[in-house]
């Protein structure tokens, strides 16, 4: 009788999926883990790799996908009811139609890891914020952060005695001359359904009107087609002009546009998310260039330093997966891997990943000063949201192309440019 209690437990036991002694085991459990495409050797390589170890008995199918195209995967997957168990993604924004994704009830809502002692202080307040959806949900966990940085190659402008760009005159000077004498004036690109170009707008944009009035805009509240607005325009159109980009800047992505121009010293300048910066300029290179805040517009309505920052990427979980008993506690054992301070320790200092984690010590001699300069600037700056956060994702990609189209001079004005603009999201968003 006592062994075939003792079978019987064992059984209960194992359908459990619970250790003797309190712990839980996976049971040949499968977990879907979706994420952009990653190096071998990376710190999320390793992350991985580790948790296999700790979890034997958990099967972790990863797939990976390139860029942007993580947004067609978890799009087609949850359409599909397909949802990954666990997976990465940008911030919870109708930009990136996470807002169809809730109220179908795909995601799971992880107000329980939030509120638990792991997570107790690990994360600033704007941060769950941006995780949160408009009824409070916690829809992702953070993991990491990002800041717009302005660099200036500092050695380029030495040699042509350039001024450094530290006004809105200097920096129009400054685009002027660099084209003159041969050089590349921003290492962008112009890529259809990549951001990388619009940084230098929405910092104009910002800089002349504000956030606030900036997403106003963005989301049609309000018409491109306004005397001040047309102004703000035009001082985009000083410094953004044919032959400021690269010739084949619209088949390039970041990656390539920095290690193929800046890295060489064929650009001069560069606004950009800091995660793509750091991810992709080497040491060496960081001693050419110094952070600068980004230069007022003559017409700017603002008292000071202003700066995009935000998450840029957190950890999110299916709602069907996250009710699963069985499959619960190793989702949040994998979230905790991915997003622990010691994890966050790592990402910074062998990826160069900007990560949100408060109560963390980087090593300085990981950390570029180039790197602490830049941070010490956005930190101290108004923080501003992306402005292209609050639209759909149909109406970001026409403003990209239309924005795009100023470095190849299709536009002849910037009252043209305004009339575009309120095609693409007046007539977009109706």
């Amino acid at each position: 009788m006592k062994r075939l209690f003792c079978t019987v437990l064992t059984v209960l036991l194992a359908g459990l999926g619970l250790y003797a002694g309190g712990k839980r085991d996976s049971g040949n459990v499968t977990i879907r883990f979706a994420t952009q495409t990653f190096k071998e050797g990376s710190v999320l390589d390793q992350v991985l790799a580790e948790f296999r170890k700790e979890h034997p008995n958990v099967n972790l199918e990863v797939e990976e996908s390139p860029g942007n195209d993580l947004i067609t995967k978890i799009n087609t997957d949850i359409q599909a009811n397909n949802c990954p168990d666990v997976f990465t993604y940008w911030r919870p924004e109708k930009k990136w139609d996470f807002d169809k994704y809730v109220s179908i009830g795909a995601i799971a809502d992880l107000g329980e890891l939030k509120n638990s002692d792991f997570y107790n202080g690990m994360f600033p307040d704007y941060a769950w914020k941006t995780g949160s959806m408009p009824n409070g949900m916690i829809a992702g966990i953070p993991r990491q952060n990002y800041y717009t940085c302005f660099l200036v190659n500092k050695t380029i402008f030495a040699k042509e005695g350039i001024e450094l760009p530290t006004d809105w005159n200097k920096l129009v000077n400054a685009c002027e001359q660099l084209a003159a004498k041969g050089y590349i004036v921003w290492a962008t690109d112009t890529a259809e359904g990549l951001d990388d170009a619009s940084r230098l707008f929405n910092a104009v944009i910002e800089g002349t009107l504000g956030n606030a009035r900036g997403i106003s805009l963005m989301t049609g509240k309000e018409s491109w087609q306004q005397s001040d607005v047309i102004e703000a325009l035009s001082y985009f159109m000083q410094v953004a002009k044919k032959g400021y980009a690269p010739d084949d800047s619209s088949v390039l992505d970041a990656t390539t546009v920095i290690t193929k121009y800046l890295n060489t010293g064929r650009a001069g300048m560069i606004i950009q998310n800091a995660g793509q910066v750091w991810t992709n300029i080497p040491f060496a290179v960081m001693d050419n260039f110094v952070a600068l805040n980004f230069p007022l517009t003559p017409a700017s309505k603002l008292k000071g330093a202003f700066n995009e920052l935000d998450l840029t990427n957190l950890v999110y979980a299916s709602a069907k997966a996250f009710n699963d008993p069985v499959k619960k506690p190793i989702i949040i054992e994998l979230i905790h891997k991915l997003t622990s301070r010691e994890t966050a320790i790592r990402y910074a200092e062998d990826d160069r990943v900007i990560v949100p984690h408060l109560g963390i010590a980087i090593n300085p001699a990981k950390v570029h000063a180039l790197q602490t300069q830049a941070m010490n600037l956005a930190y101290a700056a108004e923080s501003y949201k992306w402005m292209l956060s609050a639209t759909a994702s149909n109406i970001a990609d026409d403003f990209r192309l239309t924005i795009n189209g100023v470095y190849f001079g299709e536009f002849s004005s910037p009252q043209e440019l305004a009339r575009r603009l309120d095609d693409n999201l007046y007539g977009k968003q109706n």
